[in-house]
């Protein structure tokens, strides 16, 4: 068994490599708080590797609660801007070891509430914290898209579960001048949002890329899965209004197919980020194409992401009647090792949807390539009108509506 002390110095250095640990109060917090007493399920080598750790599956196998990667932790708390004293609800209390990291930066003159709907997690939690000898957190079971109205106001509202909408309960218990921060999903990505309050709504003032397990509760939103072929298949995964034909996406995936070339040399970090949450936005029939586990053996979706591994393969593209299209890599570019690959488009059955997935991805780029980290977010209320301006993109959700946009350098 290794030193945890050491271990937890290493983890640090390497937070700090990824220049993931930018705060002095926030590198001593990951620095002092032994992350392995809140996984005691796995060795202490593996509690302080910068990975996401499982703690708890449903029977079919789908992860529900985890202790999140340690880099993502580091970014959103330093998106949080979390001060001494100050009062914090965190939705998704998983470990307990976020809220053990909220503890040490409020301080003894703060507090920290966290919020989980599943009693073993809240049990497990307060277990965890116990044995770190952690104080000033309160651990509370309950669904929190309602929050927690006890110890309303809080001056910071965190989420570490993906949400779709923004929970009216979160707006009314944020105290004037508080922050909230959670994963939003958008049309393709999740996106870790800071929100503060300007002129009557809320708007962003940090945005970056993230993926994380869903809100369950009252407030969950059900995502749809379409097989591709007889299972084990891989899926596609649709938004809300866009009907997909599984079978006939099969049916098209086995005829020869032909690839269009983009002449787009792109960084890997800027393609969830950039290219794939821009085609969302944009693209109602886009969508994530994926194969888990034995499905991967299939051979029809092509690893235009990797994972490290070989349990996931998946790609992004245009799901249509007459045909499909995918992001796929192209040939290796000269000089690729800043990461970077050549994109390519795979079209089987119509050409022009090939196309138009190609001039959609030049388009991105003749944008500026805009990212997730320039993307402007304001939210408001569902009730309050609203007319969009000139590349606005408006999103409606059951309690808000979200306008999206990427201000021009002399406007951010």
């Amino acid at each position: 068994m290794g030193d945890s002390g050491v271990l937890r110095a290493a983890l640090v250095e390497t937070l700090r490599a990824k220049r993931s640990l930018p705060s002095p109060a926030i590198t001593e917090a990951f620095a002092v708080v032994p992350r392995h007493l809140f996984v005691p399920h796995v060795s202490v080598e593996d509690a302080y590797r910068d990975r996401w750790i499982a703690t708890k599956r449903l029977p079919d196998g789908d992860v529900v609660s985890s202790s999140s990667q340690p880099e993502i932790m580091a970014i959103m708390l330093e998106q949080l801007d979390v001060r001494p004293g100050q009062r914090v609800l965190e939705i998704g209390a998983g470990t307990g070891y976020n809220a053990a990291l909220l503890a040490h930066l409020v301080g003894p003159a703060g507090r920290v509430t966290t919020i989980d709907i599943d009693d073993d997690i809240v049990a497990a939690a307060r277990t965890h914290l116990d044995a770190a000898g952690v104080t000033g957190v309160r651990v509370v079971c309950a669904d929190g898209w309602a929050g927690d109205a006890d110890g309303a106001p809080y001056d910071r509202i965190m989420l570490t579960v993906g949400a779709a909408d923004i929970s009216p309960a979160w707006r009314a218990q944020l105290a004037p001048g508080g922050r909230l921060l959670l994963p939003l999903s958008l049309p393709s990505v999740q996106a870790s949002v800071a929100f503060d309050h300007r002129d009557g709504s809320l708007e962003s003032v940090s945005v970056r890329g993230c993926i994380f397990m869903r809100l369950r509760g009252a407030a969950a939103r059900p995502v749809r899965r379409v097989a591709v072929g007889p299972e084990p298949a891989p899926g596609v995964w649709p938004r809300g209004g866009h009907t997909v034909d599984g079978t006939a996406v099969h049916t098209f995936l086995q005829t020869e197919g032909h690839e269009l070339p983009t002449g787009l040399v792109v960084p890997v970090c800027d393609l969830y980020d950039g290219l794939v949450a821009w085609l969302g936005l944009h693209e109602p029939t886009s969508a994530w194409f994926i194969a888990q586990g034995t499905a991967v053996a299939t051979g029809l979706v092509s690893a235009f992401f990797v994972a490290g591994s070989d349990e996931a393969t998946s790609t992004y593209g245009f799901f249509e009647p007459g045909g499909v299209a995918l992001l796929v890599r192209a040939a290796t570019p000269p000089n690729a090792a800043d990461g970077s690959i050549s994109v390519g488009v795979r079209v089987h059955g119509d050409a022009a949807v090939g196309e138009r997935l190609r001039t959609r991805t030049v388009a991105w780029n003749e944008a500026g390539r805009p990212s997730l980290l320039r993307l402007r977010i304001r939210v408001y209320p569902i009730e309050c009108p609203y007319q969009p301006q000139a590349g606005e993109i408006v999103l409606m959700r059951p309690c808000t509506r979200l306008v999206l946009d990427w201000p021009s350098s002399s406007q951010a």
